[in-house]
């Protein structure tokens, strides 16, 4: 009889592979604002989780079946090249789990599971975000409403995000920057481009003092006008509230709007002429009650609870860093009141720990408290 029979024979099991490129394979298994990414985190909690369940009836059910078929066709080890991509153009890679990954994207359900970013990622929890948004090819009044209250904005503490596009979009940044303060651009085209080009200063003295992000890697093919149309989604979701300044009424602009309504985020829109259609789509949403108007500065630094300041133009605003139990606590708080009961089961704190750290995030601008110990994002 062989010695050998009856005898298992072992394997080694297949090493894990490296955290960071099981997300970039998650990432590109599911596309740019997929509906199942937040199914899929629910289901498995992270990417190499769902490495791991590939296979599986779950992980087809919670991802769809195009998505499955190329989680069999995709493994993580072909995304080393671009995570030493990134390294060598000084791209961040921000996926879900890091701790700068803006907090405000986990709560929609097509968030990207992995962005890119240049510039300090710390400003993307920073409170204080407003959206400003508007037309490309703005009127005069436009770009001078734009910069009057993006300046005021500015000087009151409010961290200005929007789109590194031509026309108003350009003009929030650029308030931002004149008063040296910080500015986020949400681009809709690969990290390692500027759309449009003439932007590349803007986007350079942006990275000094606030940061560029993208869901596109670099030296992927530019998605062409879906991505201007996905990307708006993620400027509605980091702004607390969102400016429209001038727009028409169809415009890449509107799409913007409705994803802000989707999340519950206040918009505010600039009145213009009856008679200028670049101003029809900013009285159009006045008319039918979905935005507040916004005829100065003080009208969003008075509803956002921000304080108007006359701070110097040299003074450079320097984000509050965060404990990993704050980041733990400003994760289960959401835009719906949630008292203190509920925010000690879903943080697994003790009562006074708790207190303590909502404190801290009442002190810093991150969360407000209202009548009955309830709290809510500020």
């Amino acid at each position: 009889m062989n010695g050998l029979a009856g005898q298992t024979s072992f394997y080694p099991p297949e090493p894990a592979p490296d955290p960071l490129l099981c997300w970039l394979w998650l990432a590109h298994v599911l596309g740019p604002a997929s509906p199942h990414a937040g199914r899929v985190l629910d289901a498995f909690g992270g990417a190499q989780e769902a490495w791991e369940a590939r296979d599986t009836a779950e992980f087809r059910q919670a991802a769809g079946p195009a998505a499955a078929k190329r989680a069999g066709q995709l493994v993580p080890e072909q995304f080393r090249a671009l995570a030493r991509r990134c390294a060598a153009l000084r791209v961040c890679i921000l996926p879900f789990d890091d701790p700068d990954y803006p907090l405000a994207f986990s709560r929609i359900p097509d968030m990207p599971l992995v962005l890119y970013c240049t510039g300090d990622p710390v400003w993307l929890n920073e409170p204080g975000a407003v959206g400003i948004v508007g037309s490309r090819k703005p009127t005069d009044y436009g770009l001078q409403a734009a910069a009057d209250i993006g300046e005021a904005l500015a000087r009151s503490g409010a961290l200005i995000v929007s789109g590194l596009a031509d026309g108003l979009d350009s003009a929030g940044h650029r308030a931002a920057v004149k008063n040296g303060c910080p500015t986020i651009g949400i681009l809709g085209v690969p990290i390692d481009r500027t759309y449009p080009a003439a932007n590349v200063a803007l986007r350079h003295t942006i990275e000094q003092n606030g940061c560029i992000l993208s869901e596109y890697a670099p030296g992927e093919s530019t998605p062409g006008p879906v991505g201007f149309l996905q990307r708006n989604r993620l400027i509605a979701a980091l702004s607390s509230a969102l400016l429209v300044v001038e727009a028409r009424e169809k415009s890449g602009t509107m799409s913007t709007v409705s994803h802000a309504e989707r999340y519950g985020k206040p918009v505010f829109a600039v009145p213009g002429s009856i008679y200028s259609p670049d101003s029809a789509g900013t009285n159009r949403l006045l008319h039918e009650g979905r935005a507040r108007a916004a005829c100065s500065g003080a009208d969003l630094v008075q509803a956002l609870g921000l304080q108007a300041s006359a701070a110097p133009e040299a003074e450079i605003r320097q984000p509050d860093p965060m404990t990993d139990t704050e980041r733990r606590v400003l994760a289960c708080v959401g835009p719906q009141p949630l008292g203190v009961e509920e925010l000690c089961v879903r943080s697994g704190l003790p009562t006074a720990s708790l207190l303590s750290t909502l404190m801290k995030l009442q002190l810093t601008g991150r969360v407000t408290c209202l009548p009955g110990k309830r709290y809510v994002l500020r």
